[in-house]
């Protein structure tokens, strides 16, 4: 075995750049670690996440409850518990991200410019299962004005390419229905 020398240390190393790491490098950031580190395989930033359009799905989030939607943690909960299988996830990591979830969402409303837009008529994937929900617990990114972002932009991953019109022209699941 060789001895590894290191170059550079860092108090925060984010590996990857879609929603899970960036989100976990802006926390950190707001949080008072201002040595952060974002280390990206690719030459392009938003991993699969920037892929699939960059969806989440969080019950009970402020978007959904802006929109009158009806939900509950119990009943999201359930729907967890039903759709996964038993044992594979311990009960109180699902707990723990129905009640993180939307405070997740929060951080990202109140510090950031990130803004998602619930989506009505998205369901559920098991929608006889109970629990389930016909729409607003999936969200996606709201549009948001590129140019802002400079040469960088160049170096976003884009979208699907089913969600793209003559591969320049990108449009959202809600203008997709």
């Amino acid at each position: 075995m060789t001895e590894t020398s290191w170059d550079h240390s860092v108090d925060v190393l984010i590996v990857g750049s879609g929603n899970g790491a960036l989100t976990a490098a802006l926390s950190s950031y707001e949080m008072g670690v201002k040595d952060v580190l974002i280390v990206e395989k690719s030459a392009e930033i938003g991993g699969t996440s920037a892929t699939s359009g960059g969806g989440v799905w969080i019950p009970c989030n402020r978007y959904a409850k802006a929109a009158g939607a009806d939900d509950s943690f119990d009943d999201a909960k359930a729907y967890l518990l039903n759709t996964t299988p038993a044992g594979a996830v311990p009960e109180e990591m699902v707990d723990c991200y129905l009640r993180n979830g939307p405070k997740m969402i929060d951080f990202l409303h109140e510090r950031s410019d990130v803004r998602y837009e619930t989506l009505e008529h998205y369901p559920d994937y098991y929608t006889n299962i109970e629990g389930s929900r016909t729409g607003h617990r999936s969200m996606e990114p709201a549009r948001f004005d590129s140019s802002l972002l400079g040469d960088d932009v160049k170096r976003l991953r884009p979208s699907h390419h089913m969600m793209r019109l003559f591969n320049r022209i990108y449009f959202t699941q809600v203008e997709a229905a």
